[in-house]
């Protein structure tokens, strides 16, 4: 399972520190809800895969095709505000997506059982990679939504240990994010230790 490590730096030279975390969470993402809503995110995955391979290829072909469609989300499927390019970023990506999706593929058609932890990391490998593509989170219903932490300015004057942020890793739903978290010290602070974030 994907972990997050405490970001710490322990000299301050410039006084200010800028910290940046992205979490997988401590727990299976999928462990909290229906199979039925993963099974129809997995197929709506695998298809919004397949459109961007197709137009990819098309494009490459000839630049007057048409660009890949965001397609739209099936009942239990929340996709928000996508905005998918013409082409993609690299070849690497378009084989990395091919790989997914043909590990994919036995799982949306039933062939394996959604709840196997294979089938699971390769659902959760594929949906970050069409996330990337539509430029856009894609939900399933029942899924606990991931928390934000964004823009947190801390200003210390006090010298010692300063935290700018603690949070338990456990208690975090999957795919949650902090970043933007300023820790700036004075010059009575600026000898000790600081830690941006400090996940227990």
């Amino acid at each position: 399972m994907p972990q997050a490590s405490q970001l710490e730096r322990t000299t301050v030279p410039s006084n200010e520190i800028l910290v940046r975390a992205v979490l997988g969470g401590s727990m299976d993402p999928f462990s909290t809800f229906a199979g039925a809503a993963i099974t129809q995110g997995v197929r709506f995955l695998y298809q919004q895969a397949g459109e961007f391979l197709s137009a990819w290829r098309a494009r490459r072909r000839g630049k007057g095709a048409p660009p890949p469609m965001a397609l739209n989300a099936p009942v239990g499927v929340t996709v928000s505000r996508s905005h998918p390019p013409a082409d993609p970023p690299s070849e690497e990506i378009v084989k990395a997506q091919e790989e997914l999706r043909g590990l994919v593929e036995p799982i949306q058609s039933g062939k394996v059982d959604v709840a196997a932890p294979a089938a699971r990391a390769a659902i959760e490998q594929l949906r970050d990679m069409v996330e990337t593509a539509l430029q856009a989170p894609v939900r399933f219903a029942g899924e606990p939504r991931p928390l934000t932490i964004a823009d947190v300015s801390v200003v210390t004057e006090r010298a010692g240990r300063v935290v700018g942020l603690r949070a338990d890793l456990a208690k975090l739903p999957g795919r949650s994010e902090i970043y933007g978290l300023h820790v700036k010290t004075g010059a009575a602070a600026a000898v000790g230790a600081v830690t941006g974030v400090n996940l227990n």
